[in-house]
Formats: C-alpha cells, sequence, structure tokens
C-alpha cells in the first residue's frame, strides 16, 4: 500500500455573501400576495380557532404557506398560539 503521507489537502475556499433583510422577507413572503394577507387578517379574526389545514383549505394554498400566513398573523399580535403540535399549531383570535 501506498503512503498518502506527502499529499495534504487544501481547504476549499468558503465566499460568504451578506444576505440583505429586504431579500429574507421577500422570500418568507413569495407565496403571500398582499391581498391575501389583507384579505386573512379581516376574516380569520372570525374564527373560533385557526389550523394550517383550514387555512389552506379555505384560501386554496399549500399548508407550508398557511402555515406561515399563520406566524405572520401571530407575530403581527393578531393571532394567539394556544397548542397544538410542532406540526400542527392551534391559534384563536388574541380577543378571544
Amino acid at each position: 500500500m501506498a503512503s498518502k503521507e506527502g499529499k495534504t489537502r487544501k481547504p476549499k475556499k468558503v465566499e460568504k455573501v451578506e444576505v440583505k433583510p429586504e431579500y429574507v422577507n421577500a422570500q418568507l413572503e413569495v407565496n403571500l400576495l398582499s391581498d391575501t394577507i389583507m384579505k386573512a387578517k379581516s376574516e380569520l379574526i372570525k374564527e373560533k380557532y385557526l389550523t394550517p389545514y383550514r387555512v389552506a383549505q379555505k384560501y386554496g394554498v399549500k399548508i407550508s404557506t398557511a402555515r406561515r400566513l399563520l406566524k405572520i398573523l401571530a407575530s403581527e399580535g393578531l393571532l394567539r398560539l394556544v397548542g397544538g403540535t410542532r406540526r400542527v399549531p392551534i391559534y384563536v383570535p388574541k380577543g378571544s
């Protein structure tokens, strides 16, 4: 067997790229149009409880998009997370 002691590998160069905050926010809301968000703000706060599945069925979007919409509304203070699991969070409107 040949010895590999004489050969050393050079580490690969890794380029660091800065990501602007505008791009991150745009990427999060790629599938959410602003009119959908505005419509959801007025309609979803009237529901008794919300899950990603119910929102996906109501607006005809993917469950991941509905989950993202619920997180946006919760961060704005319109919804409150009350339970569920990591996969199926359950939200209620803030006034309830």
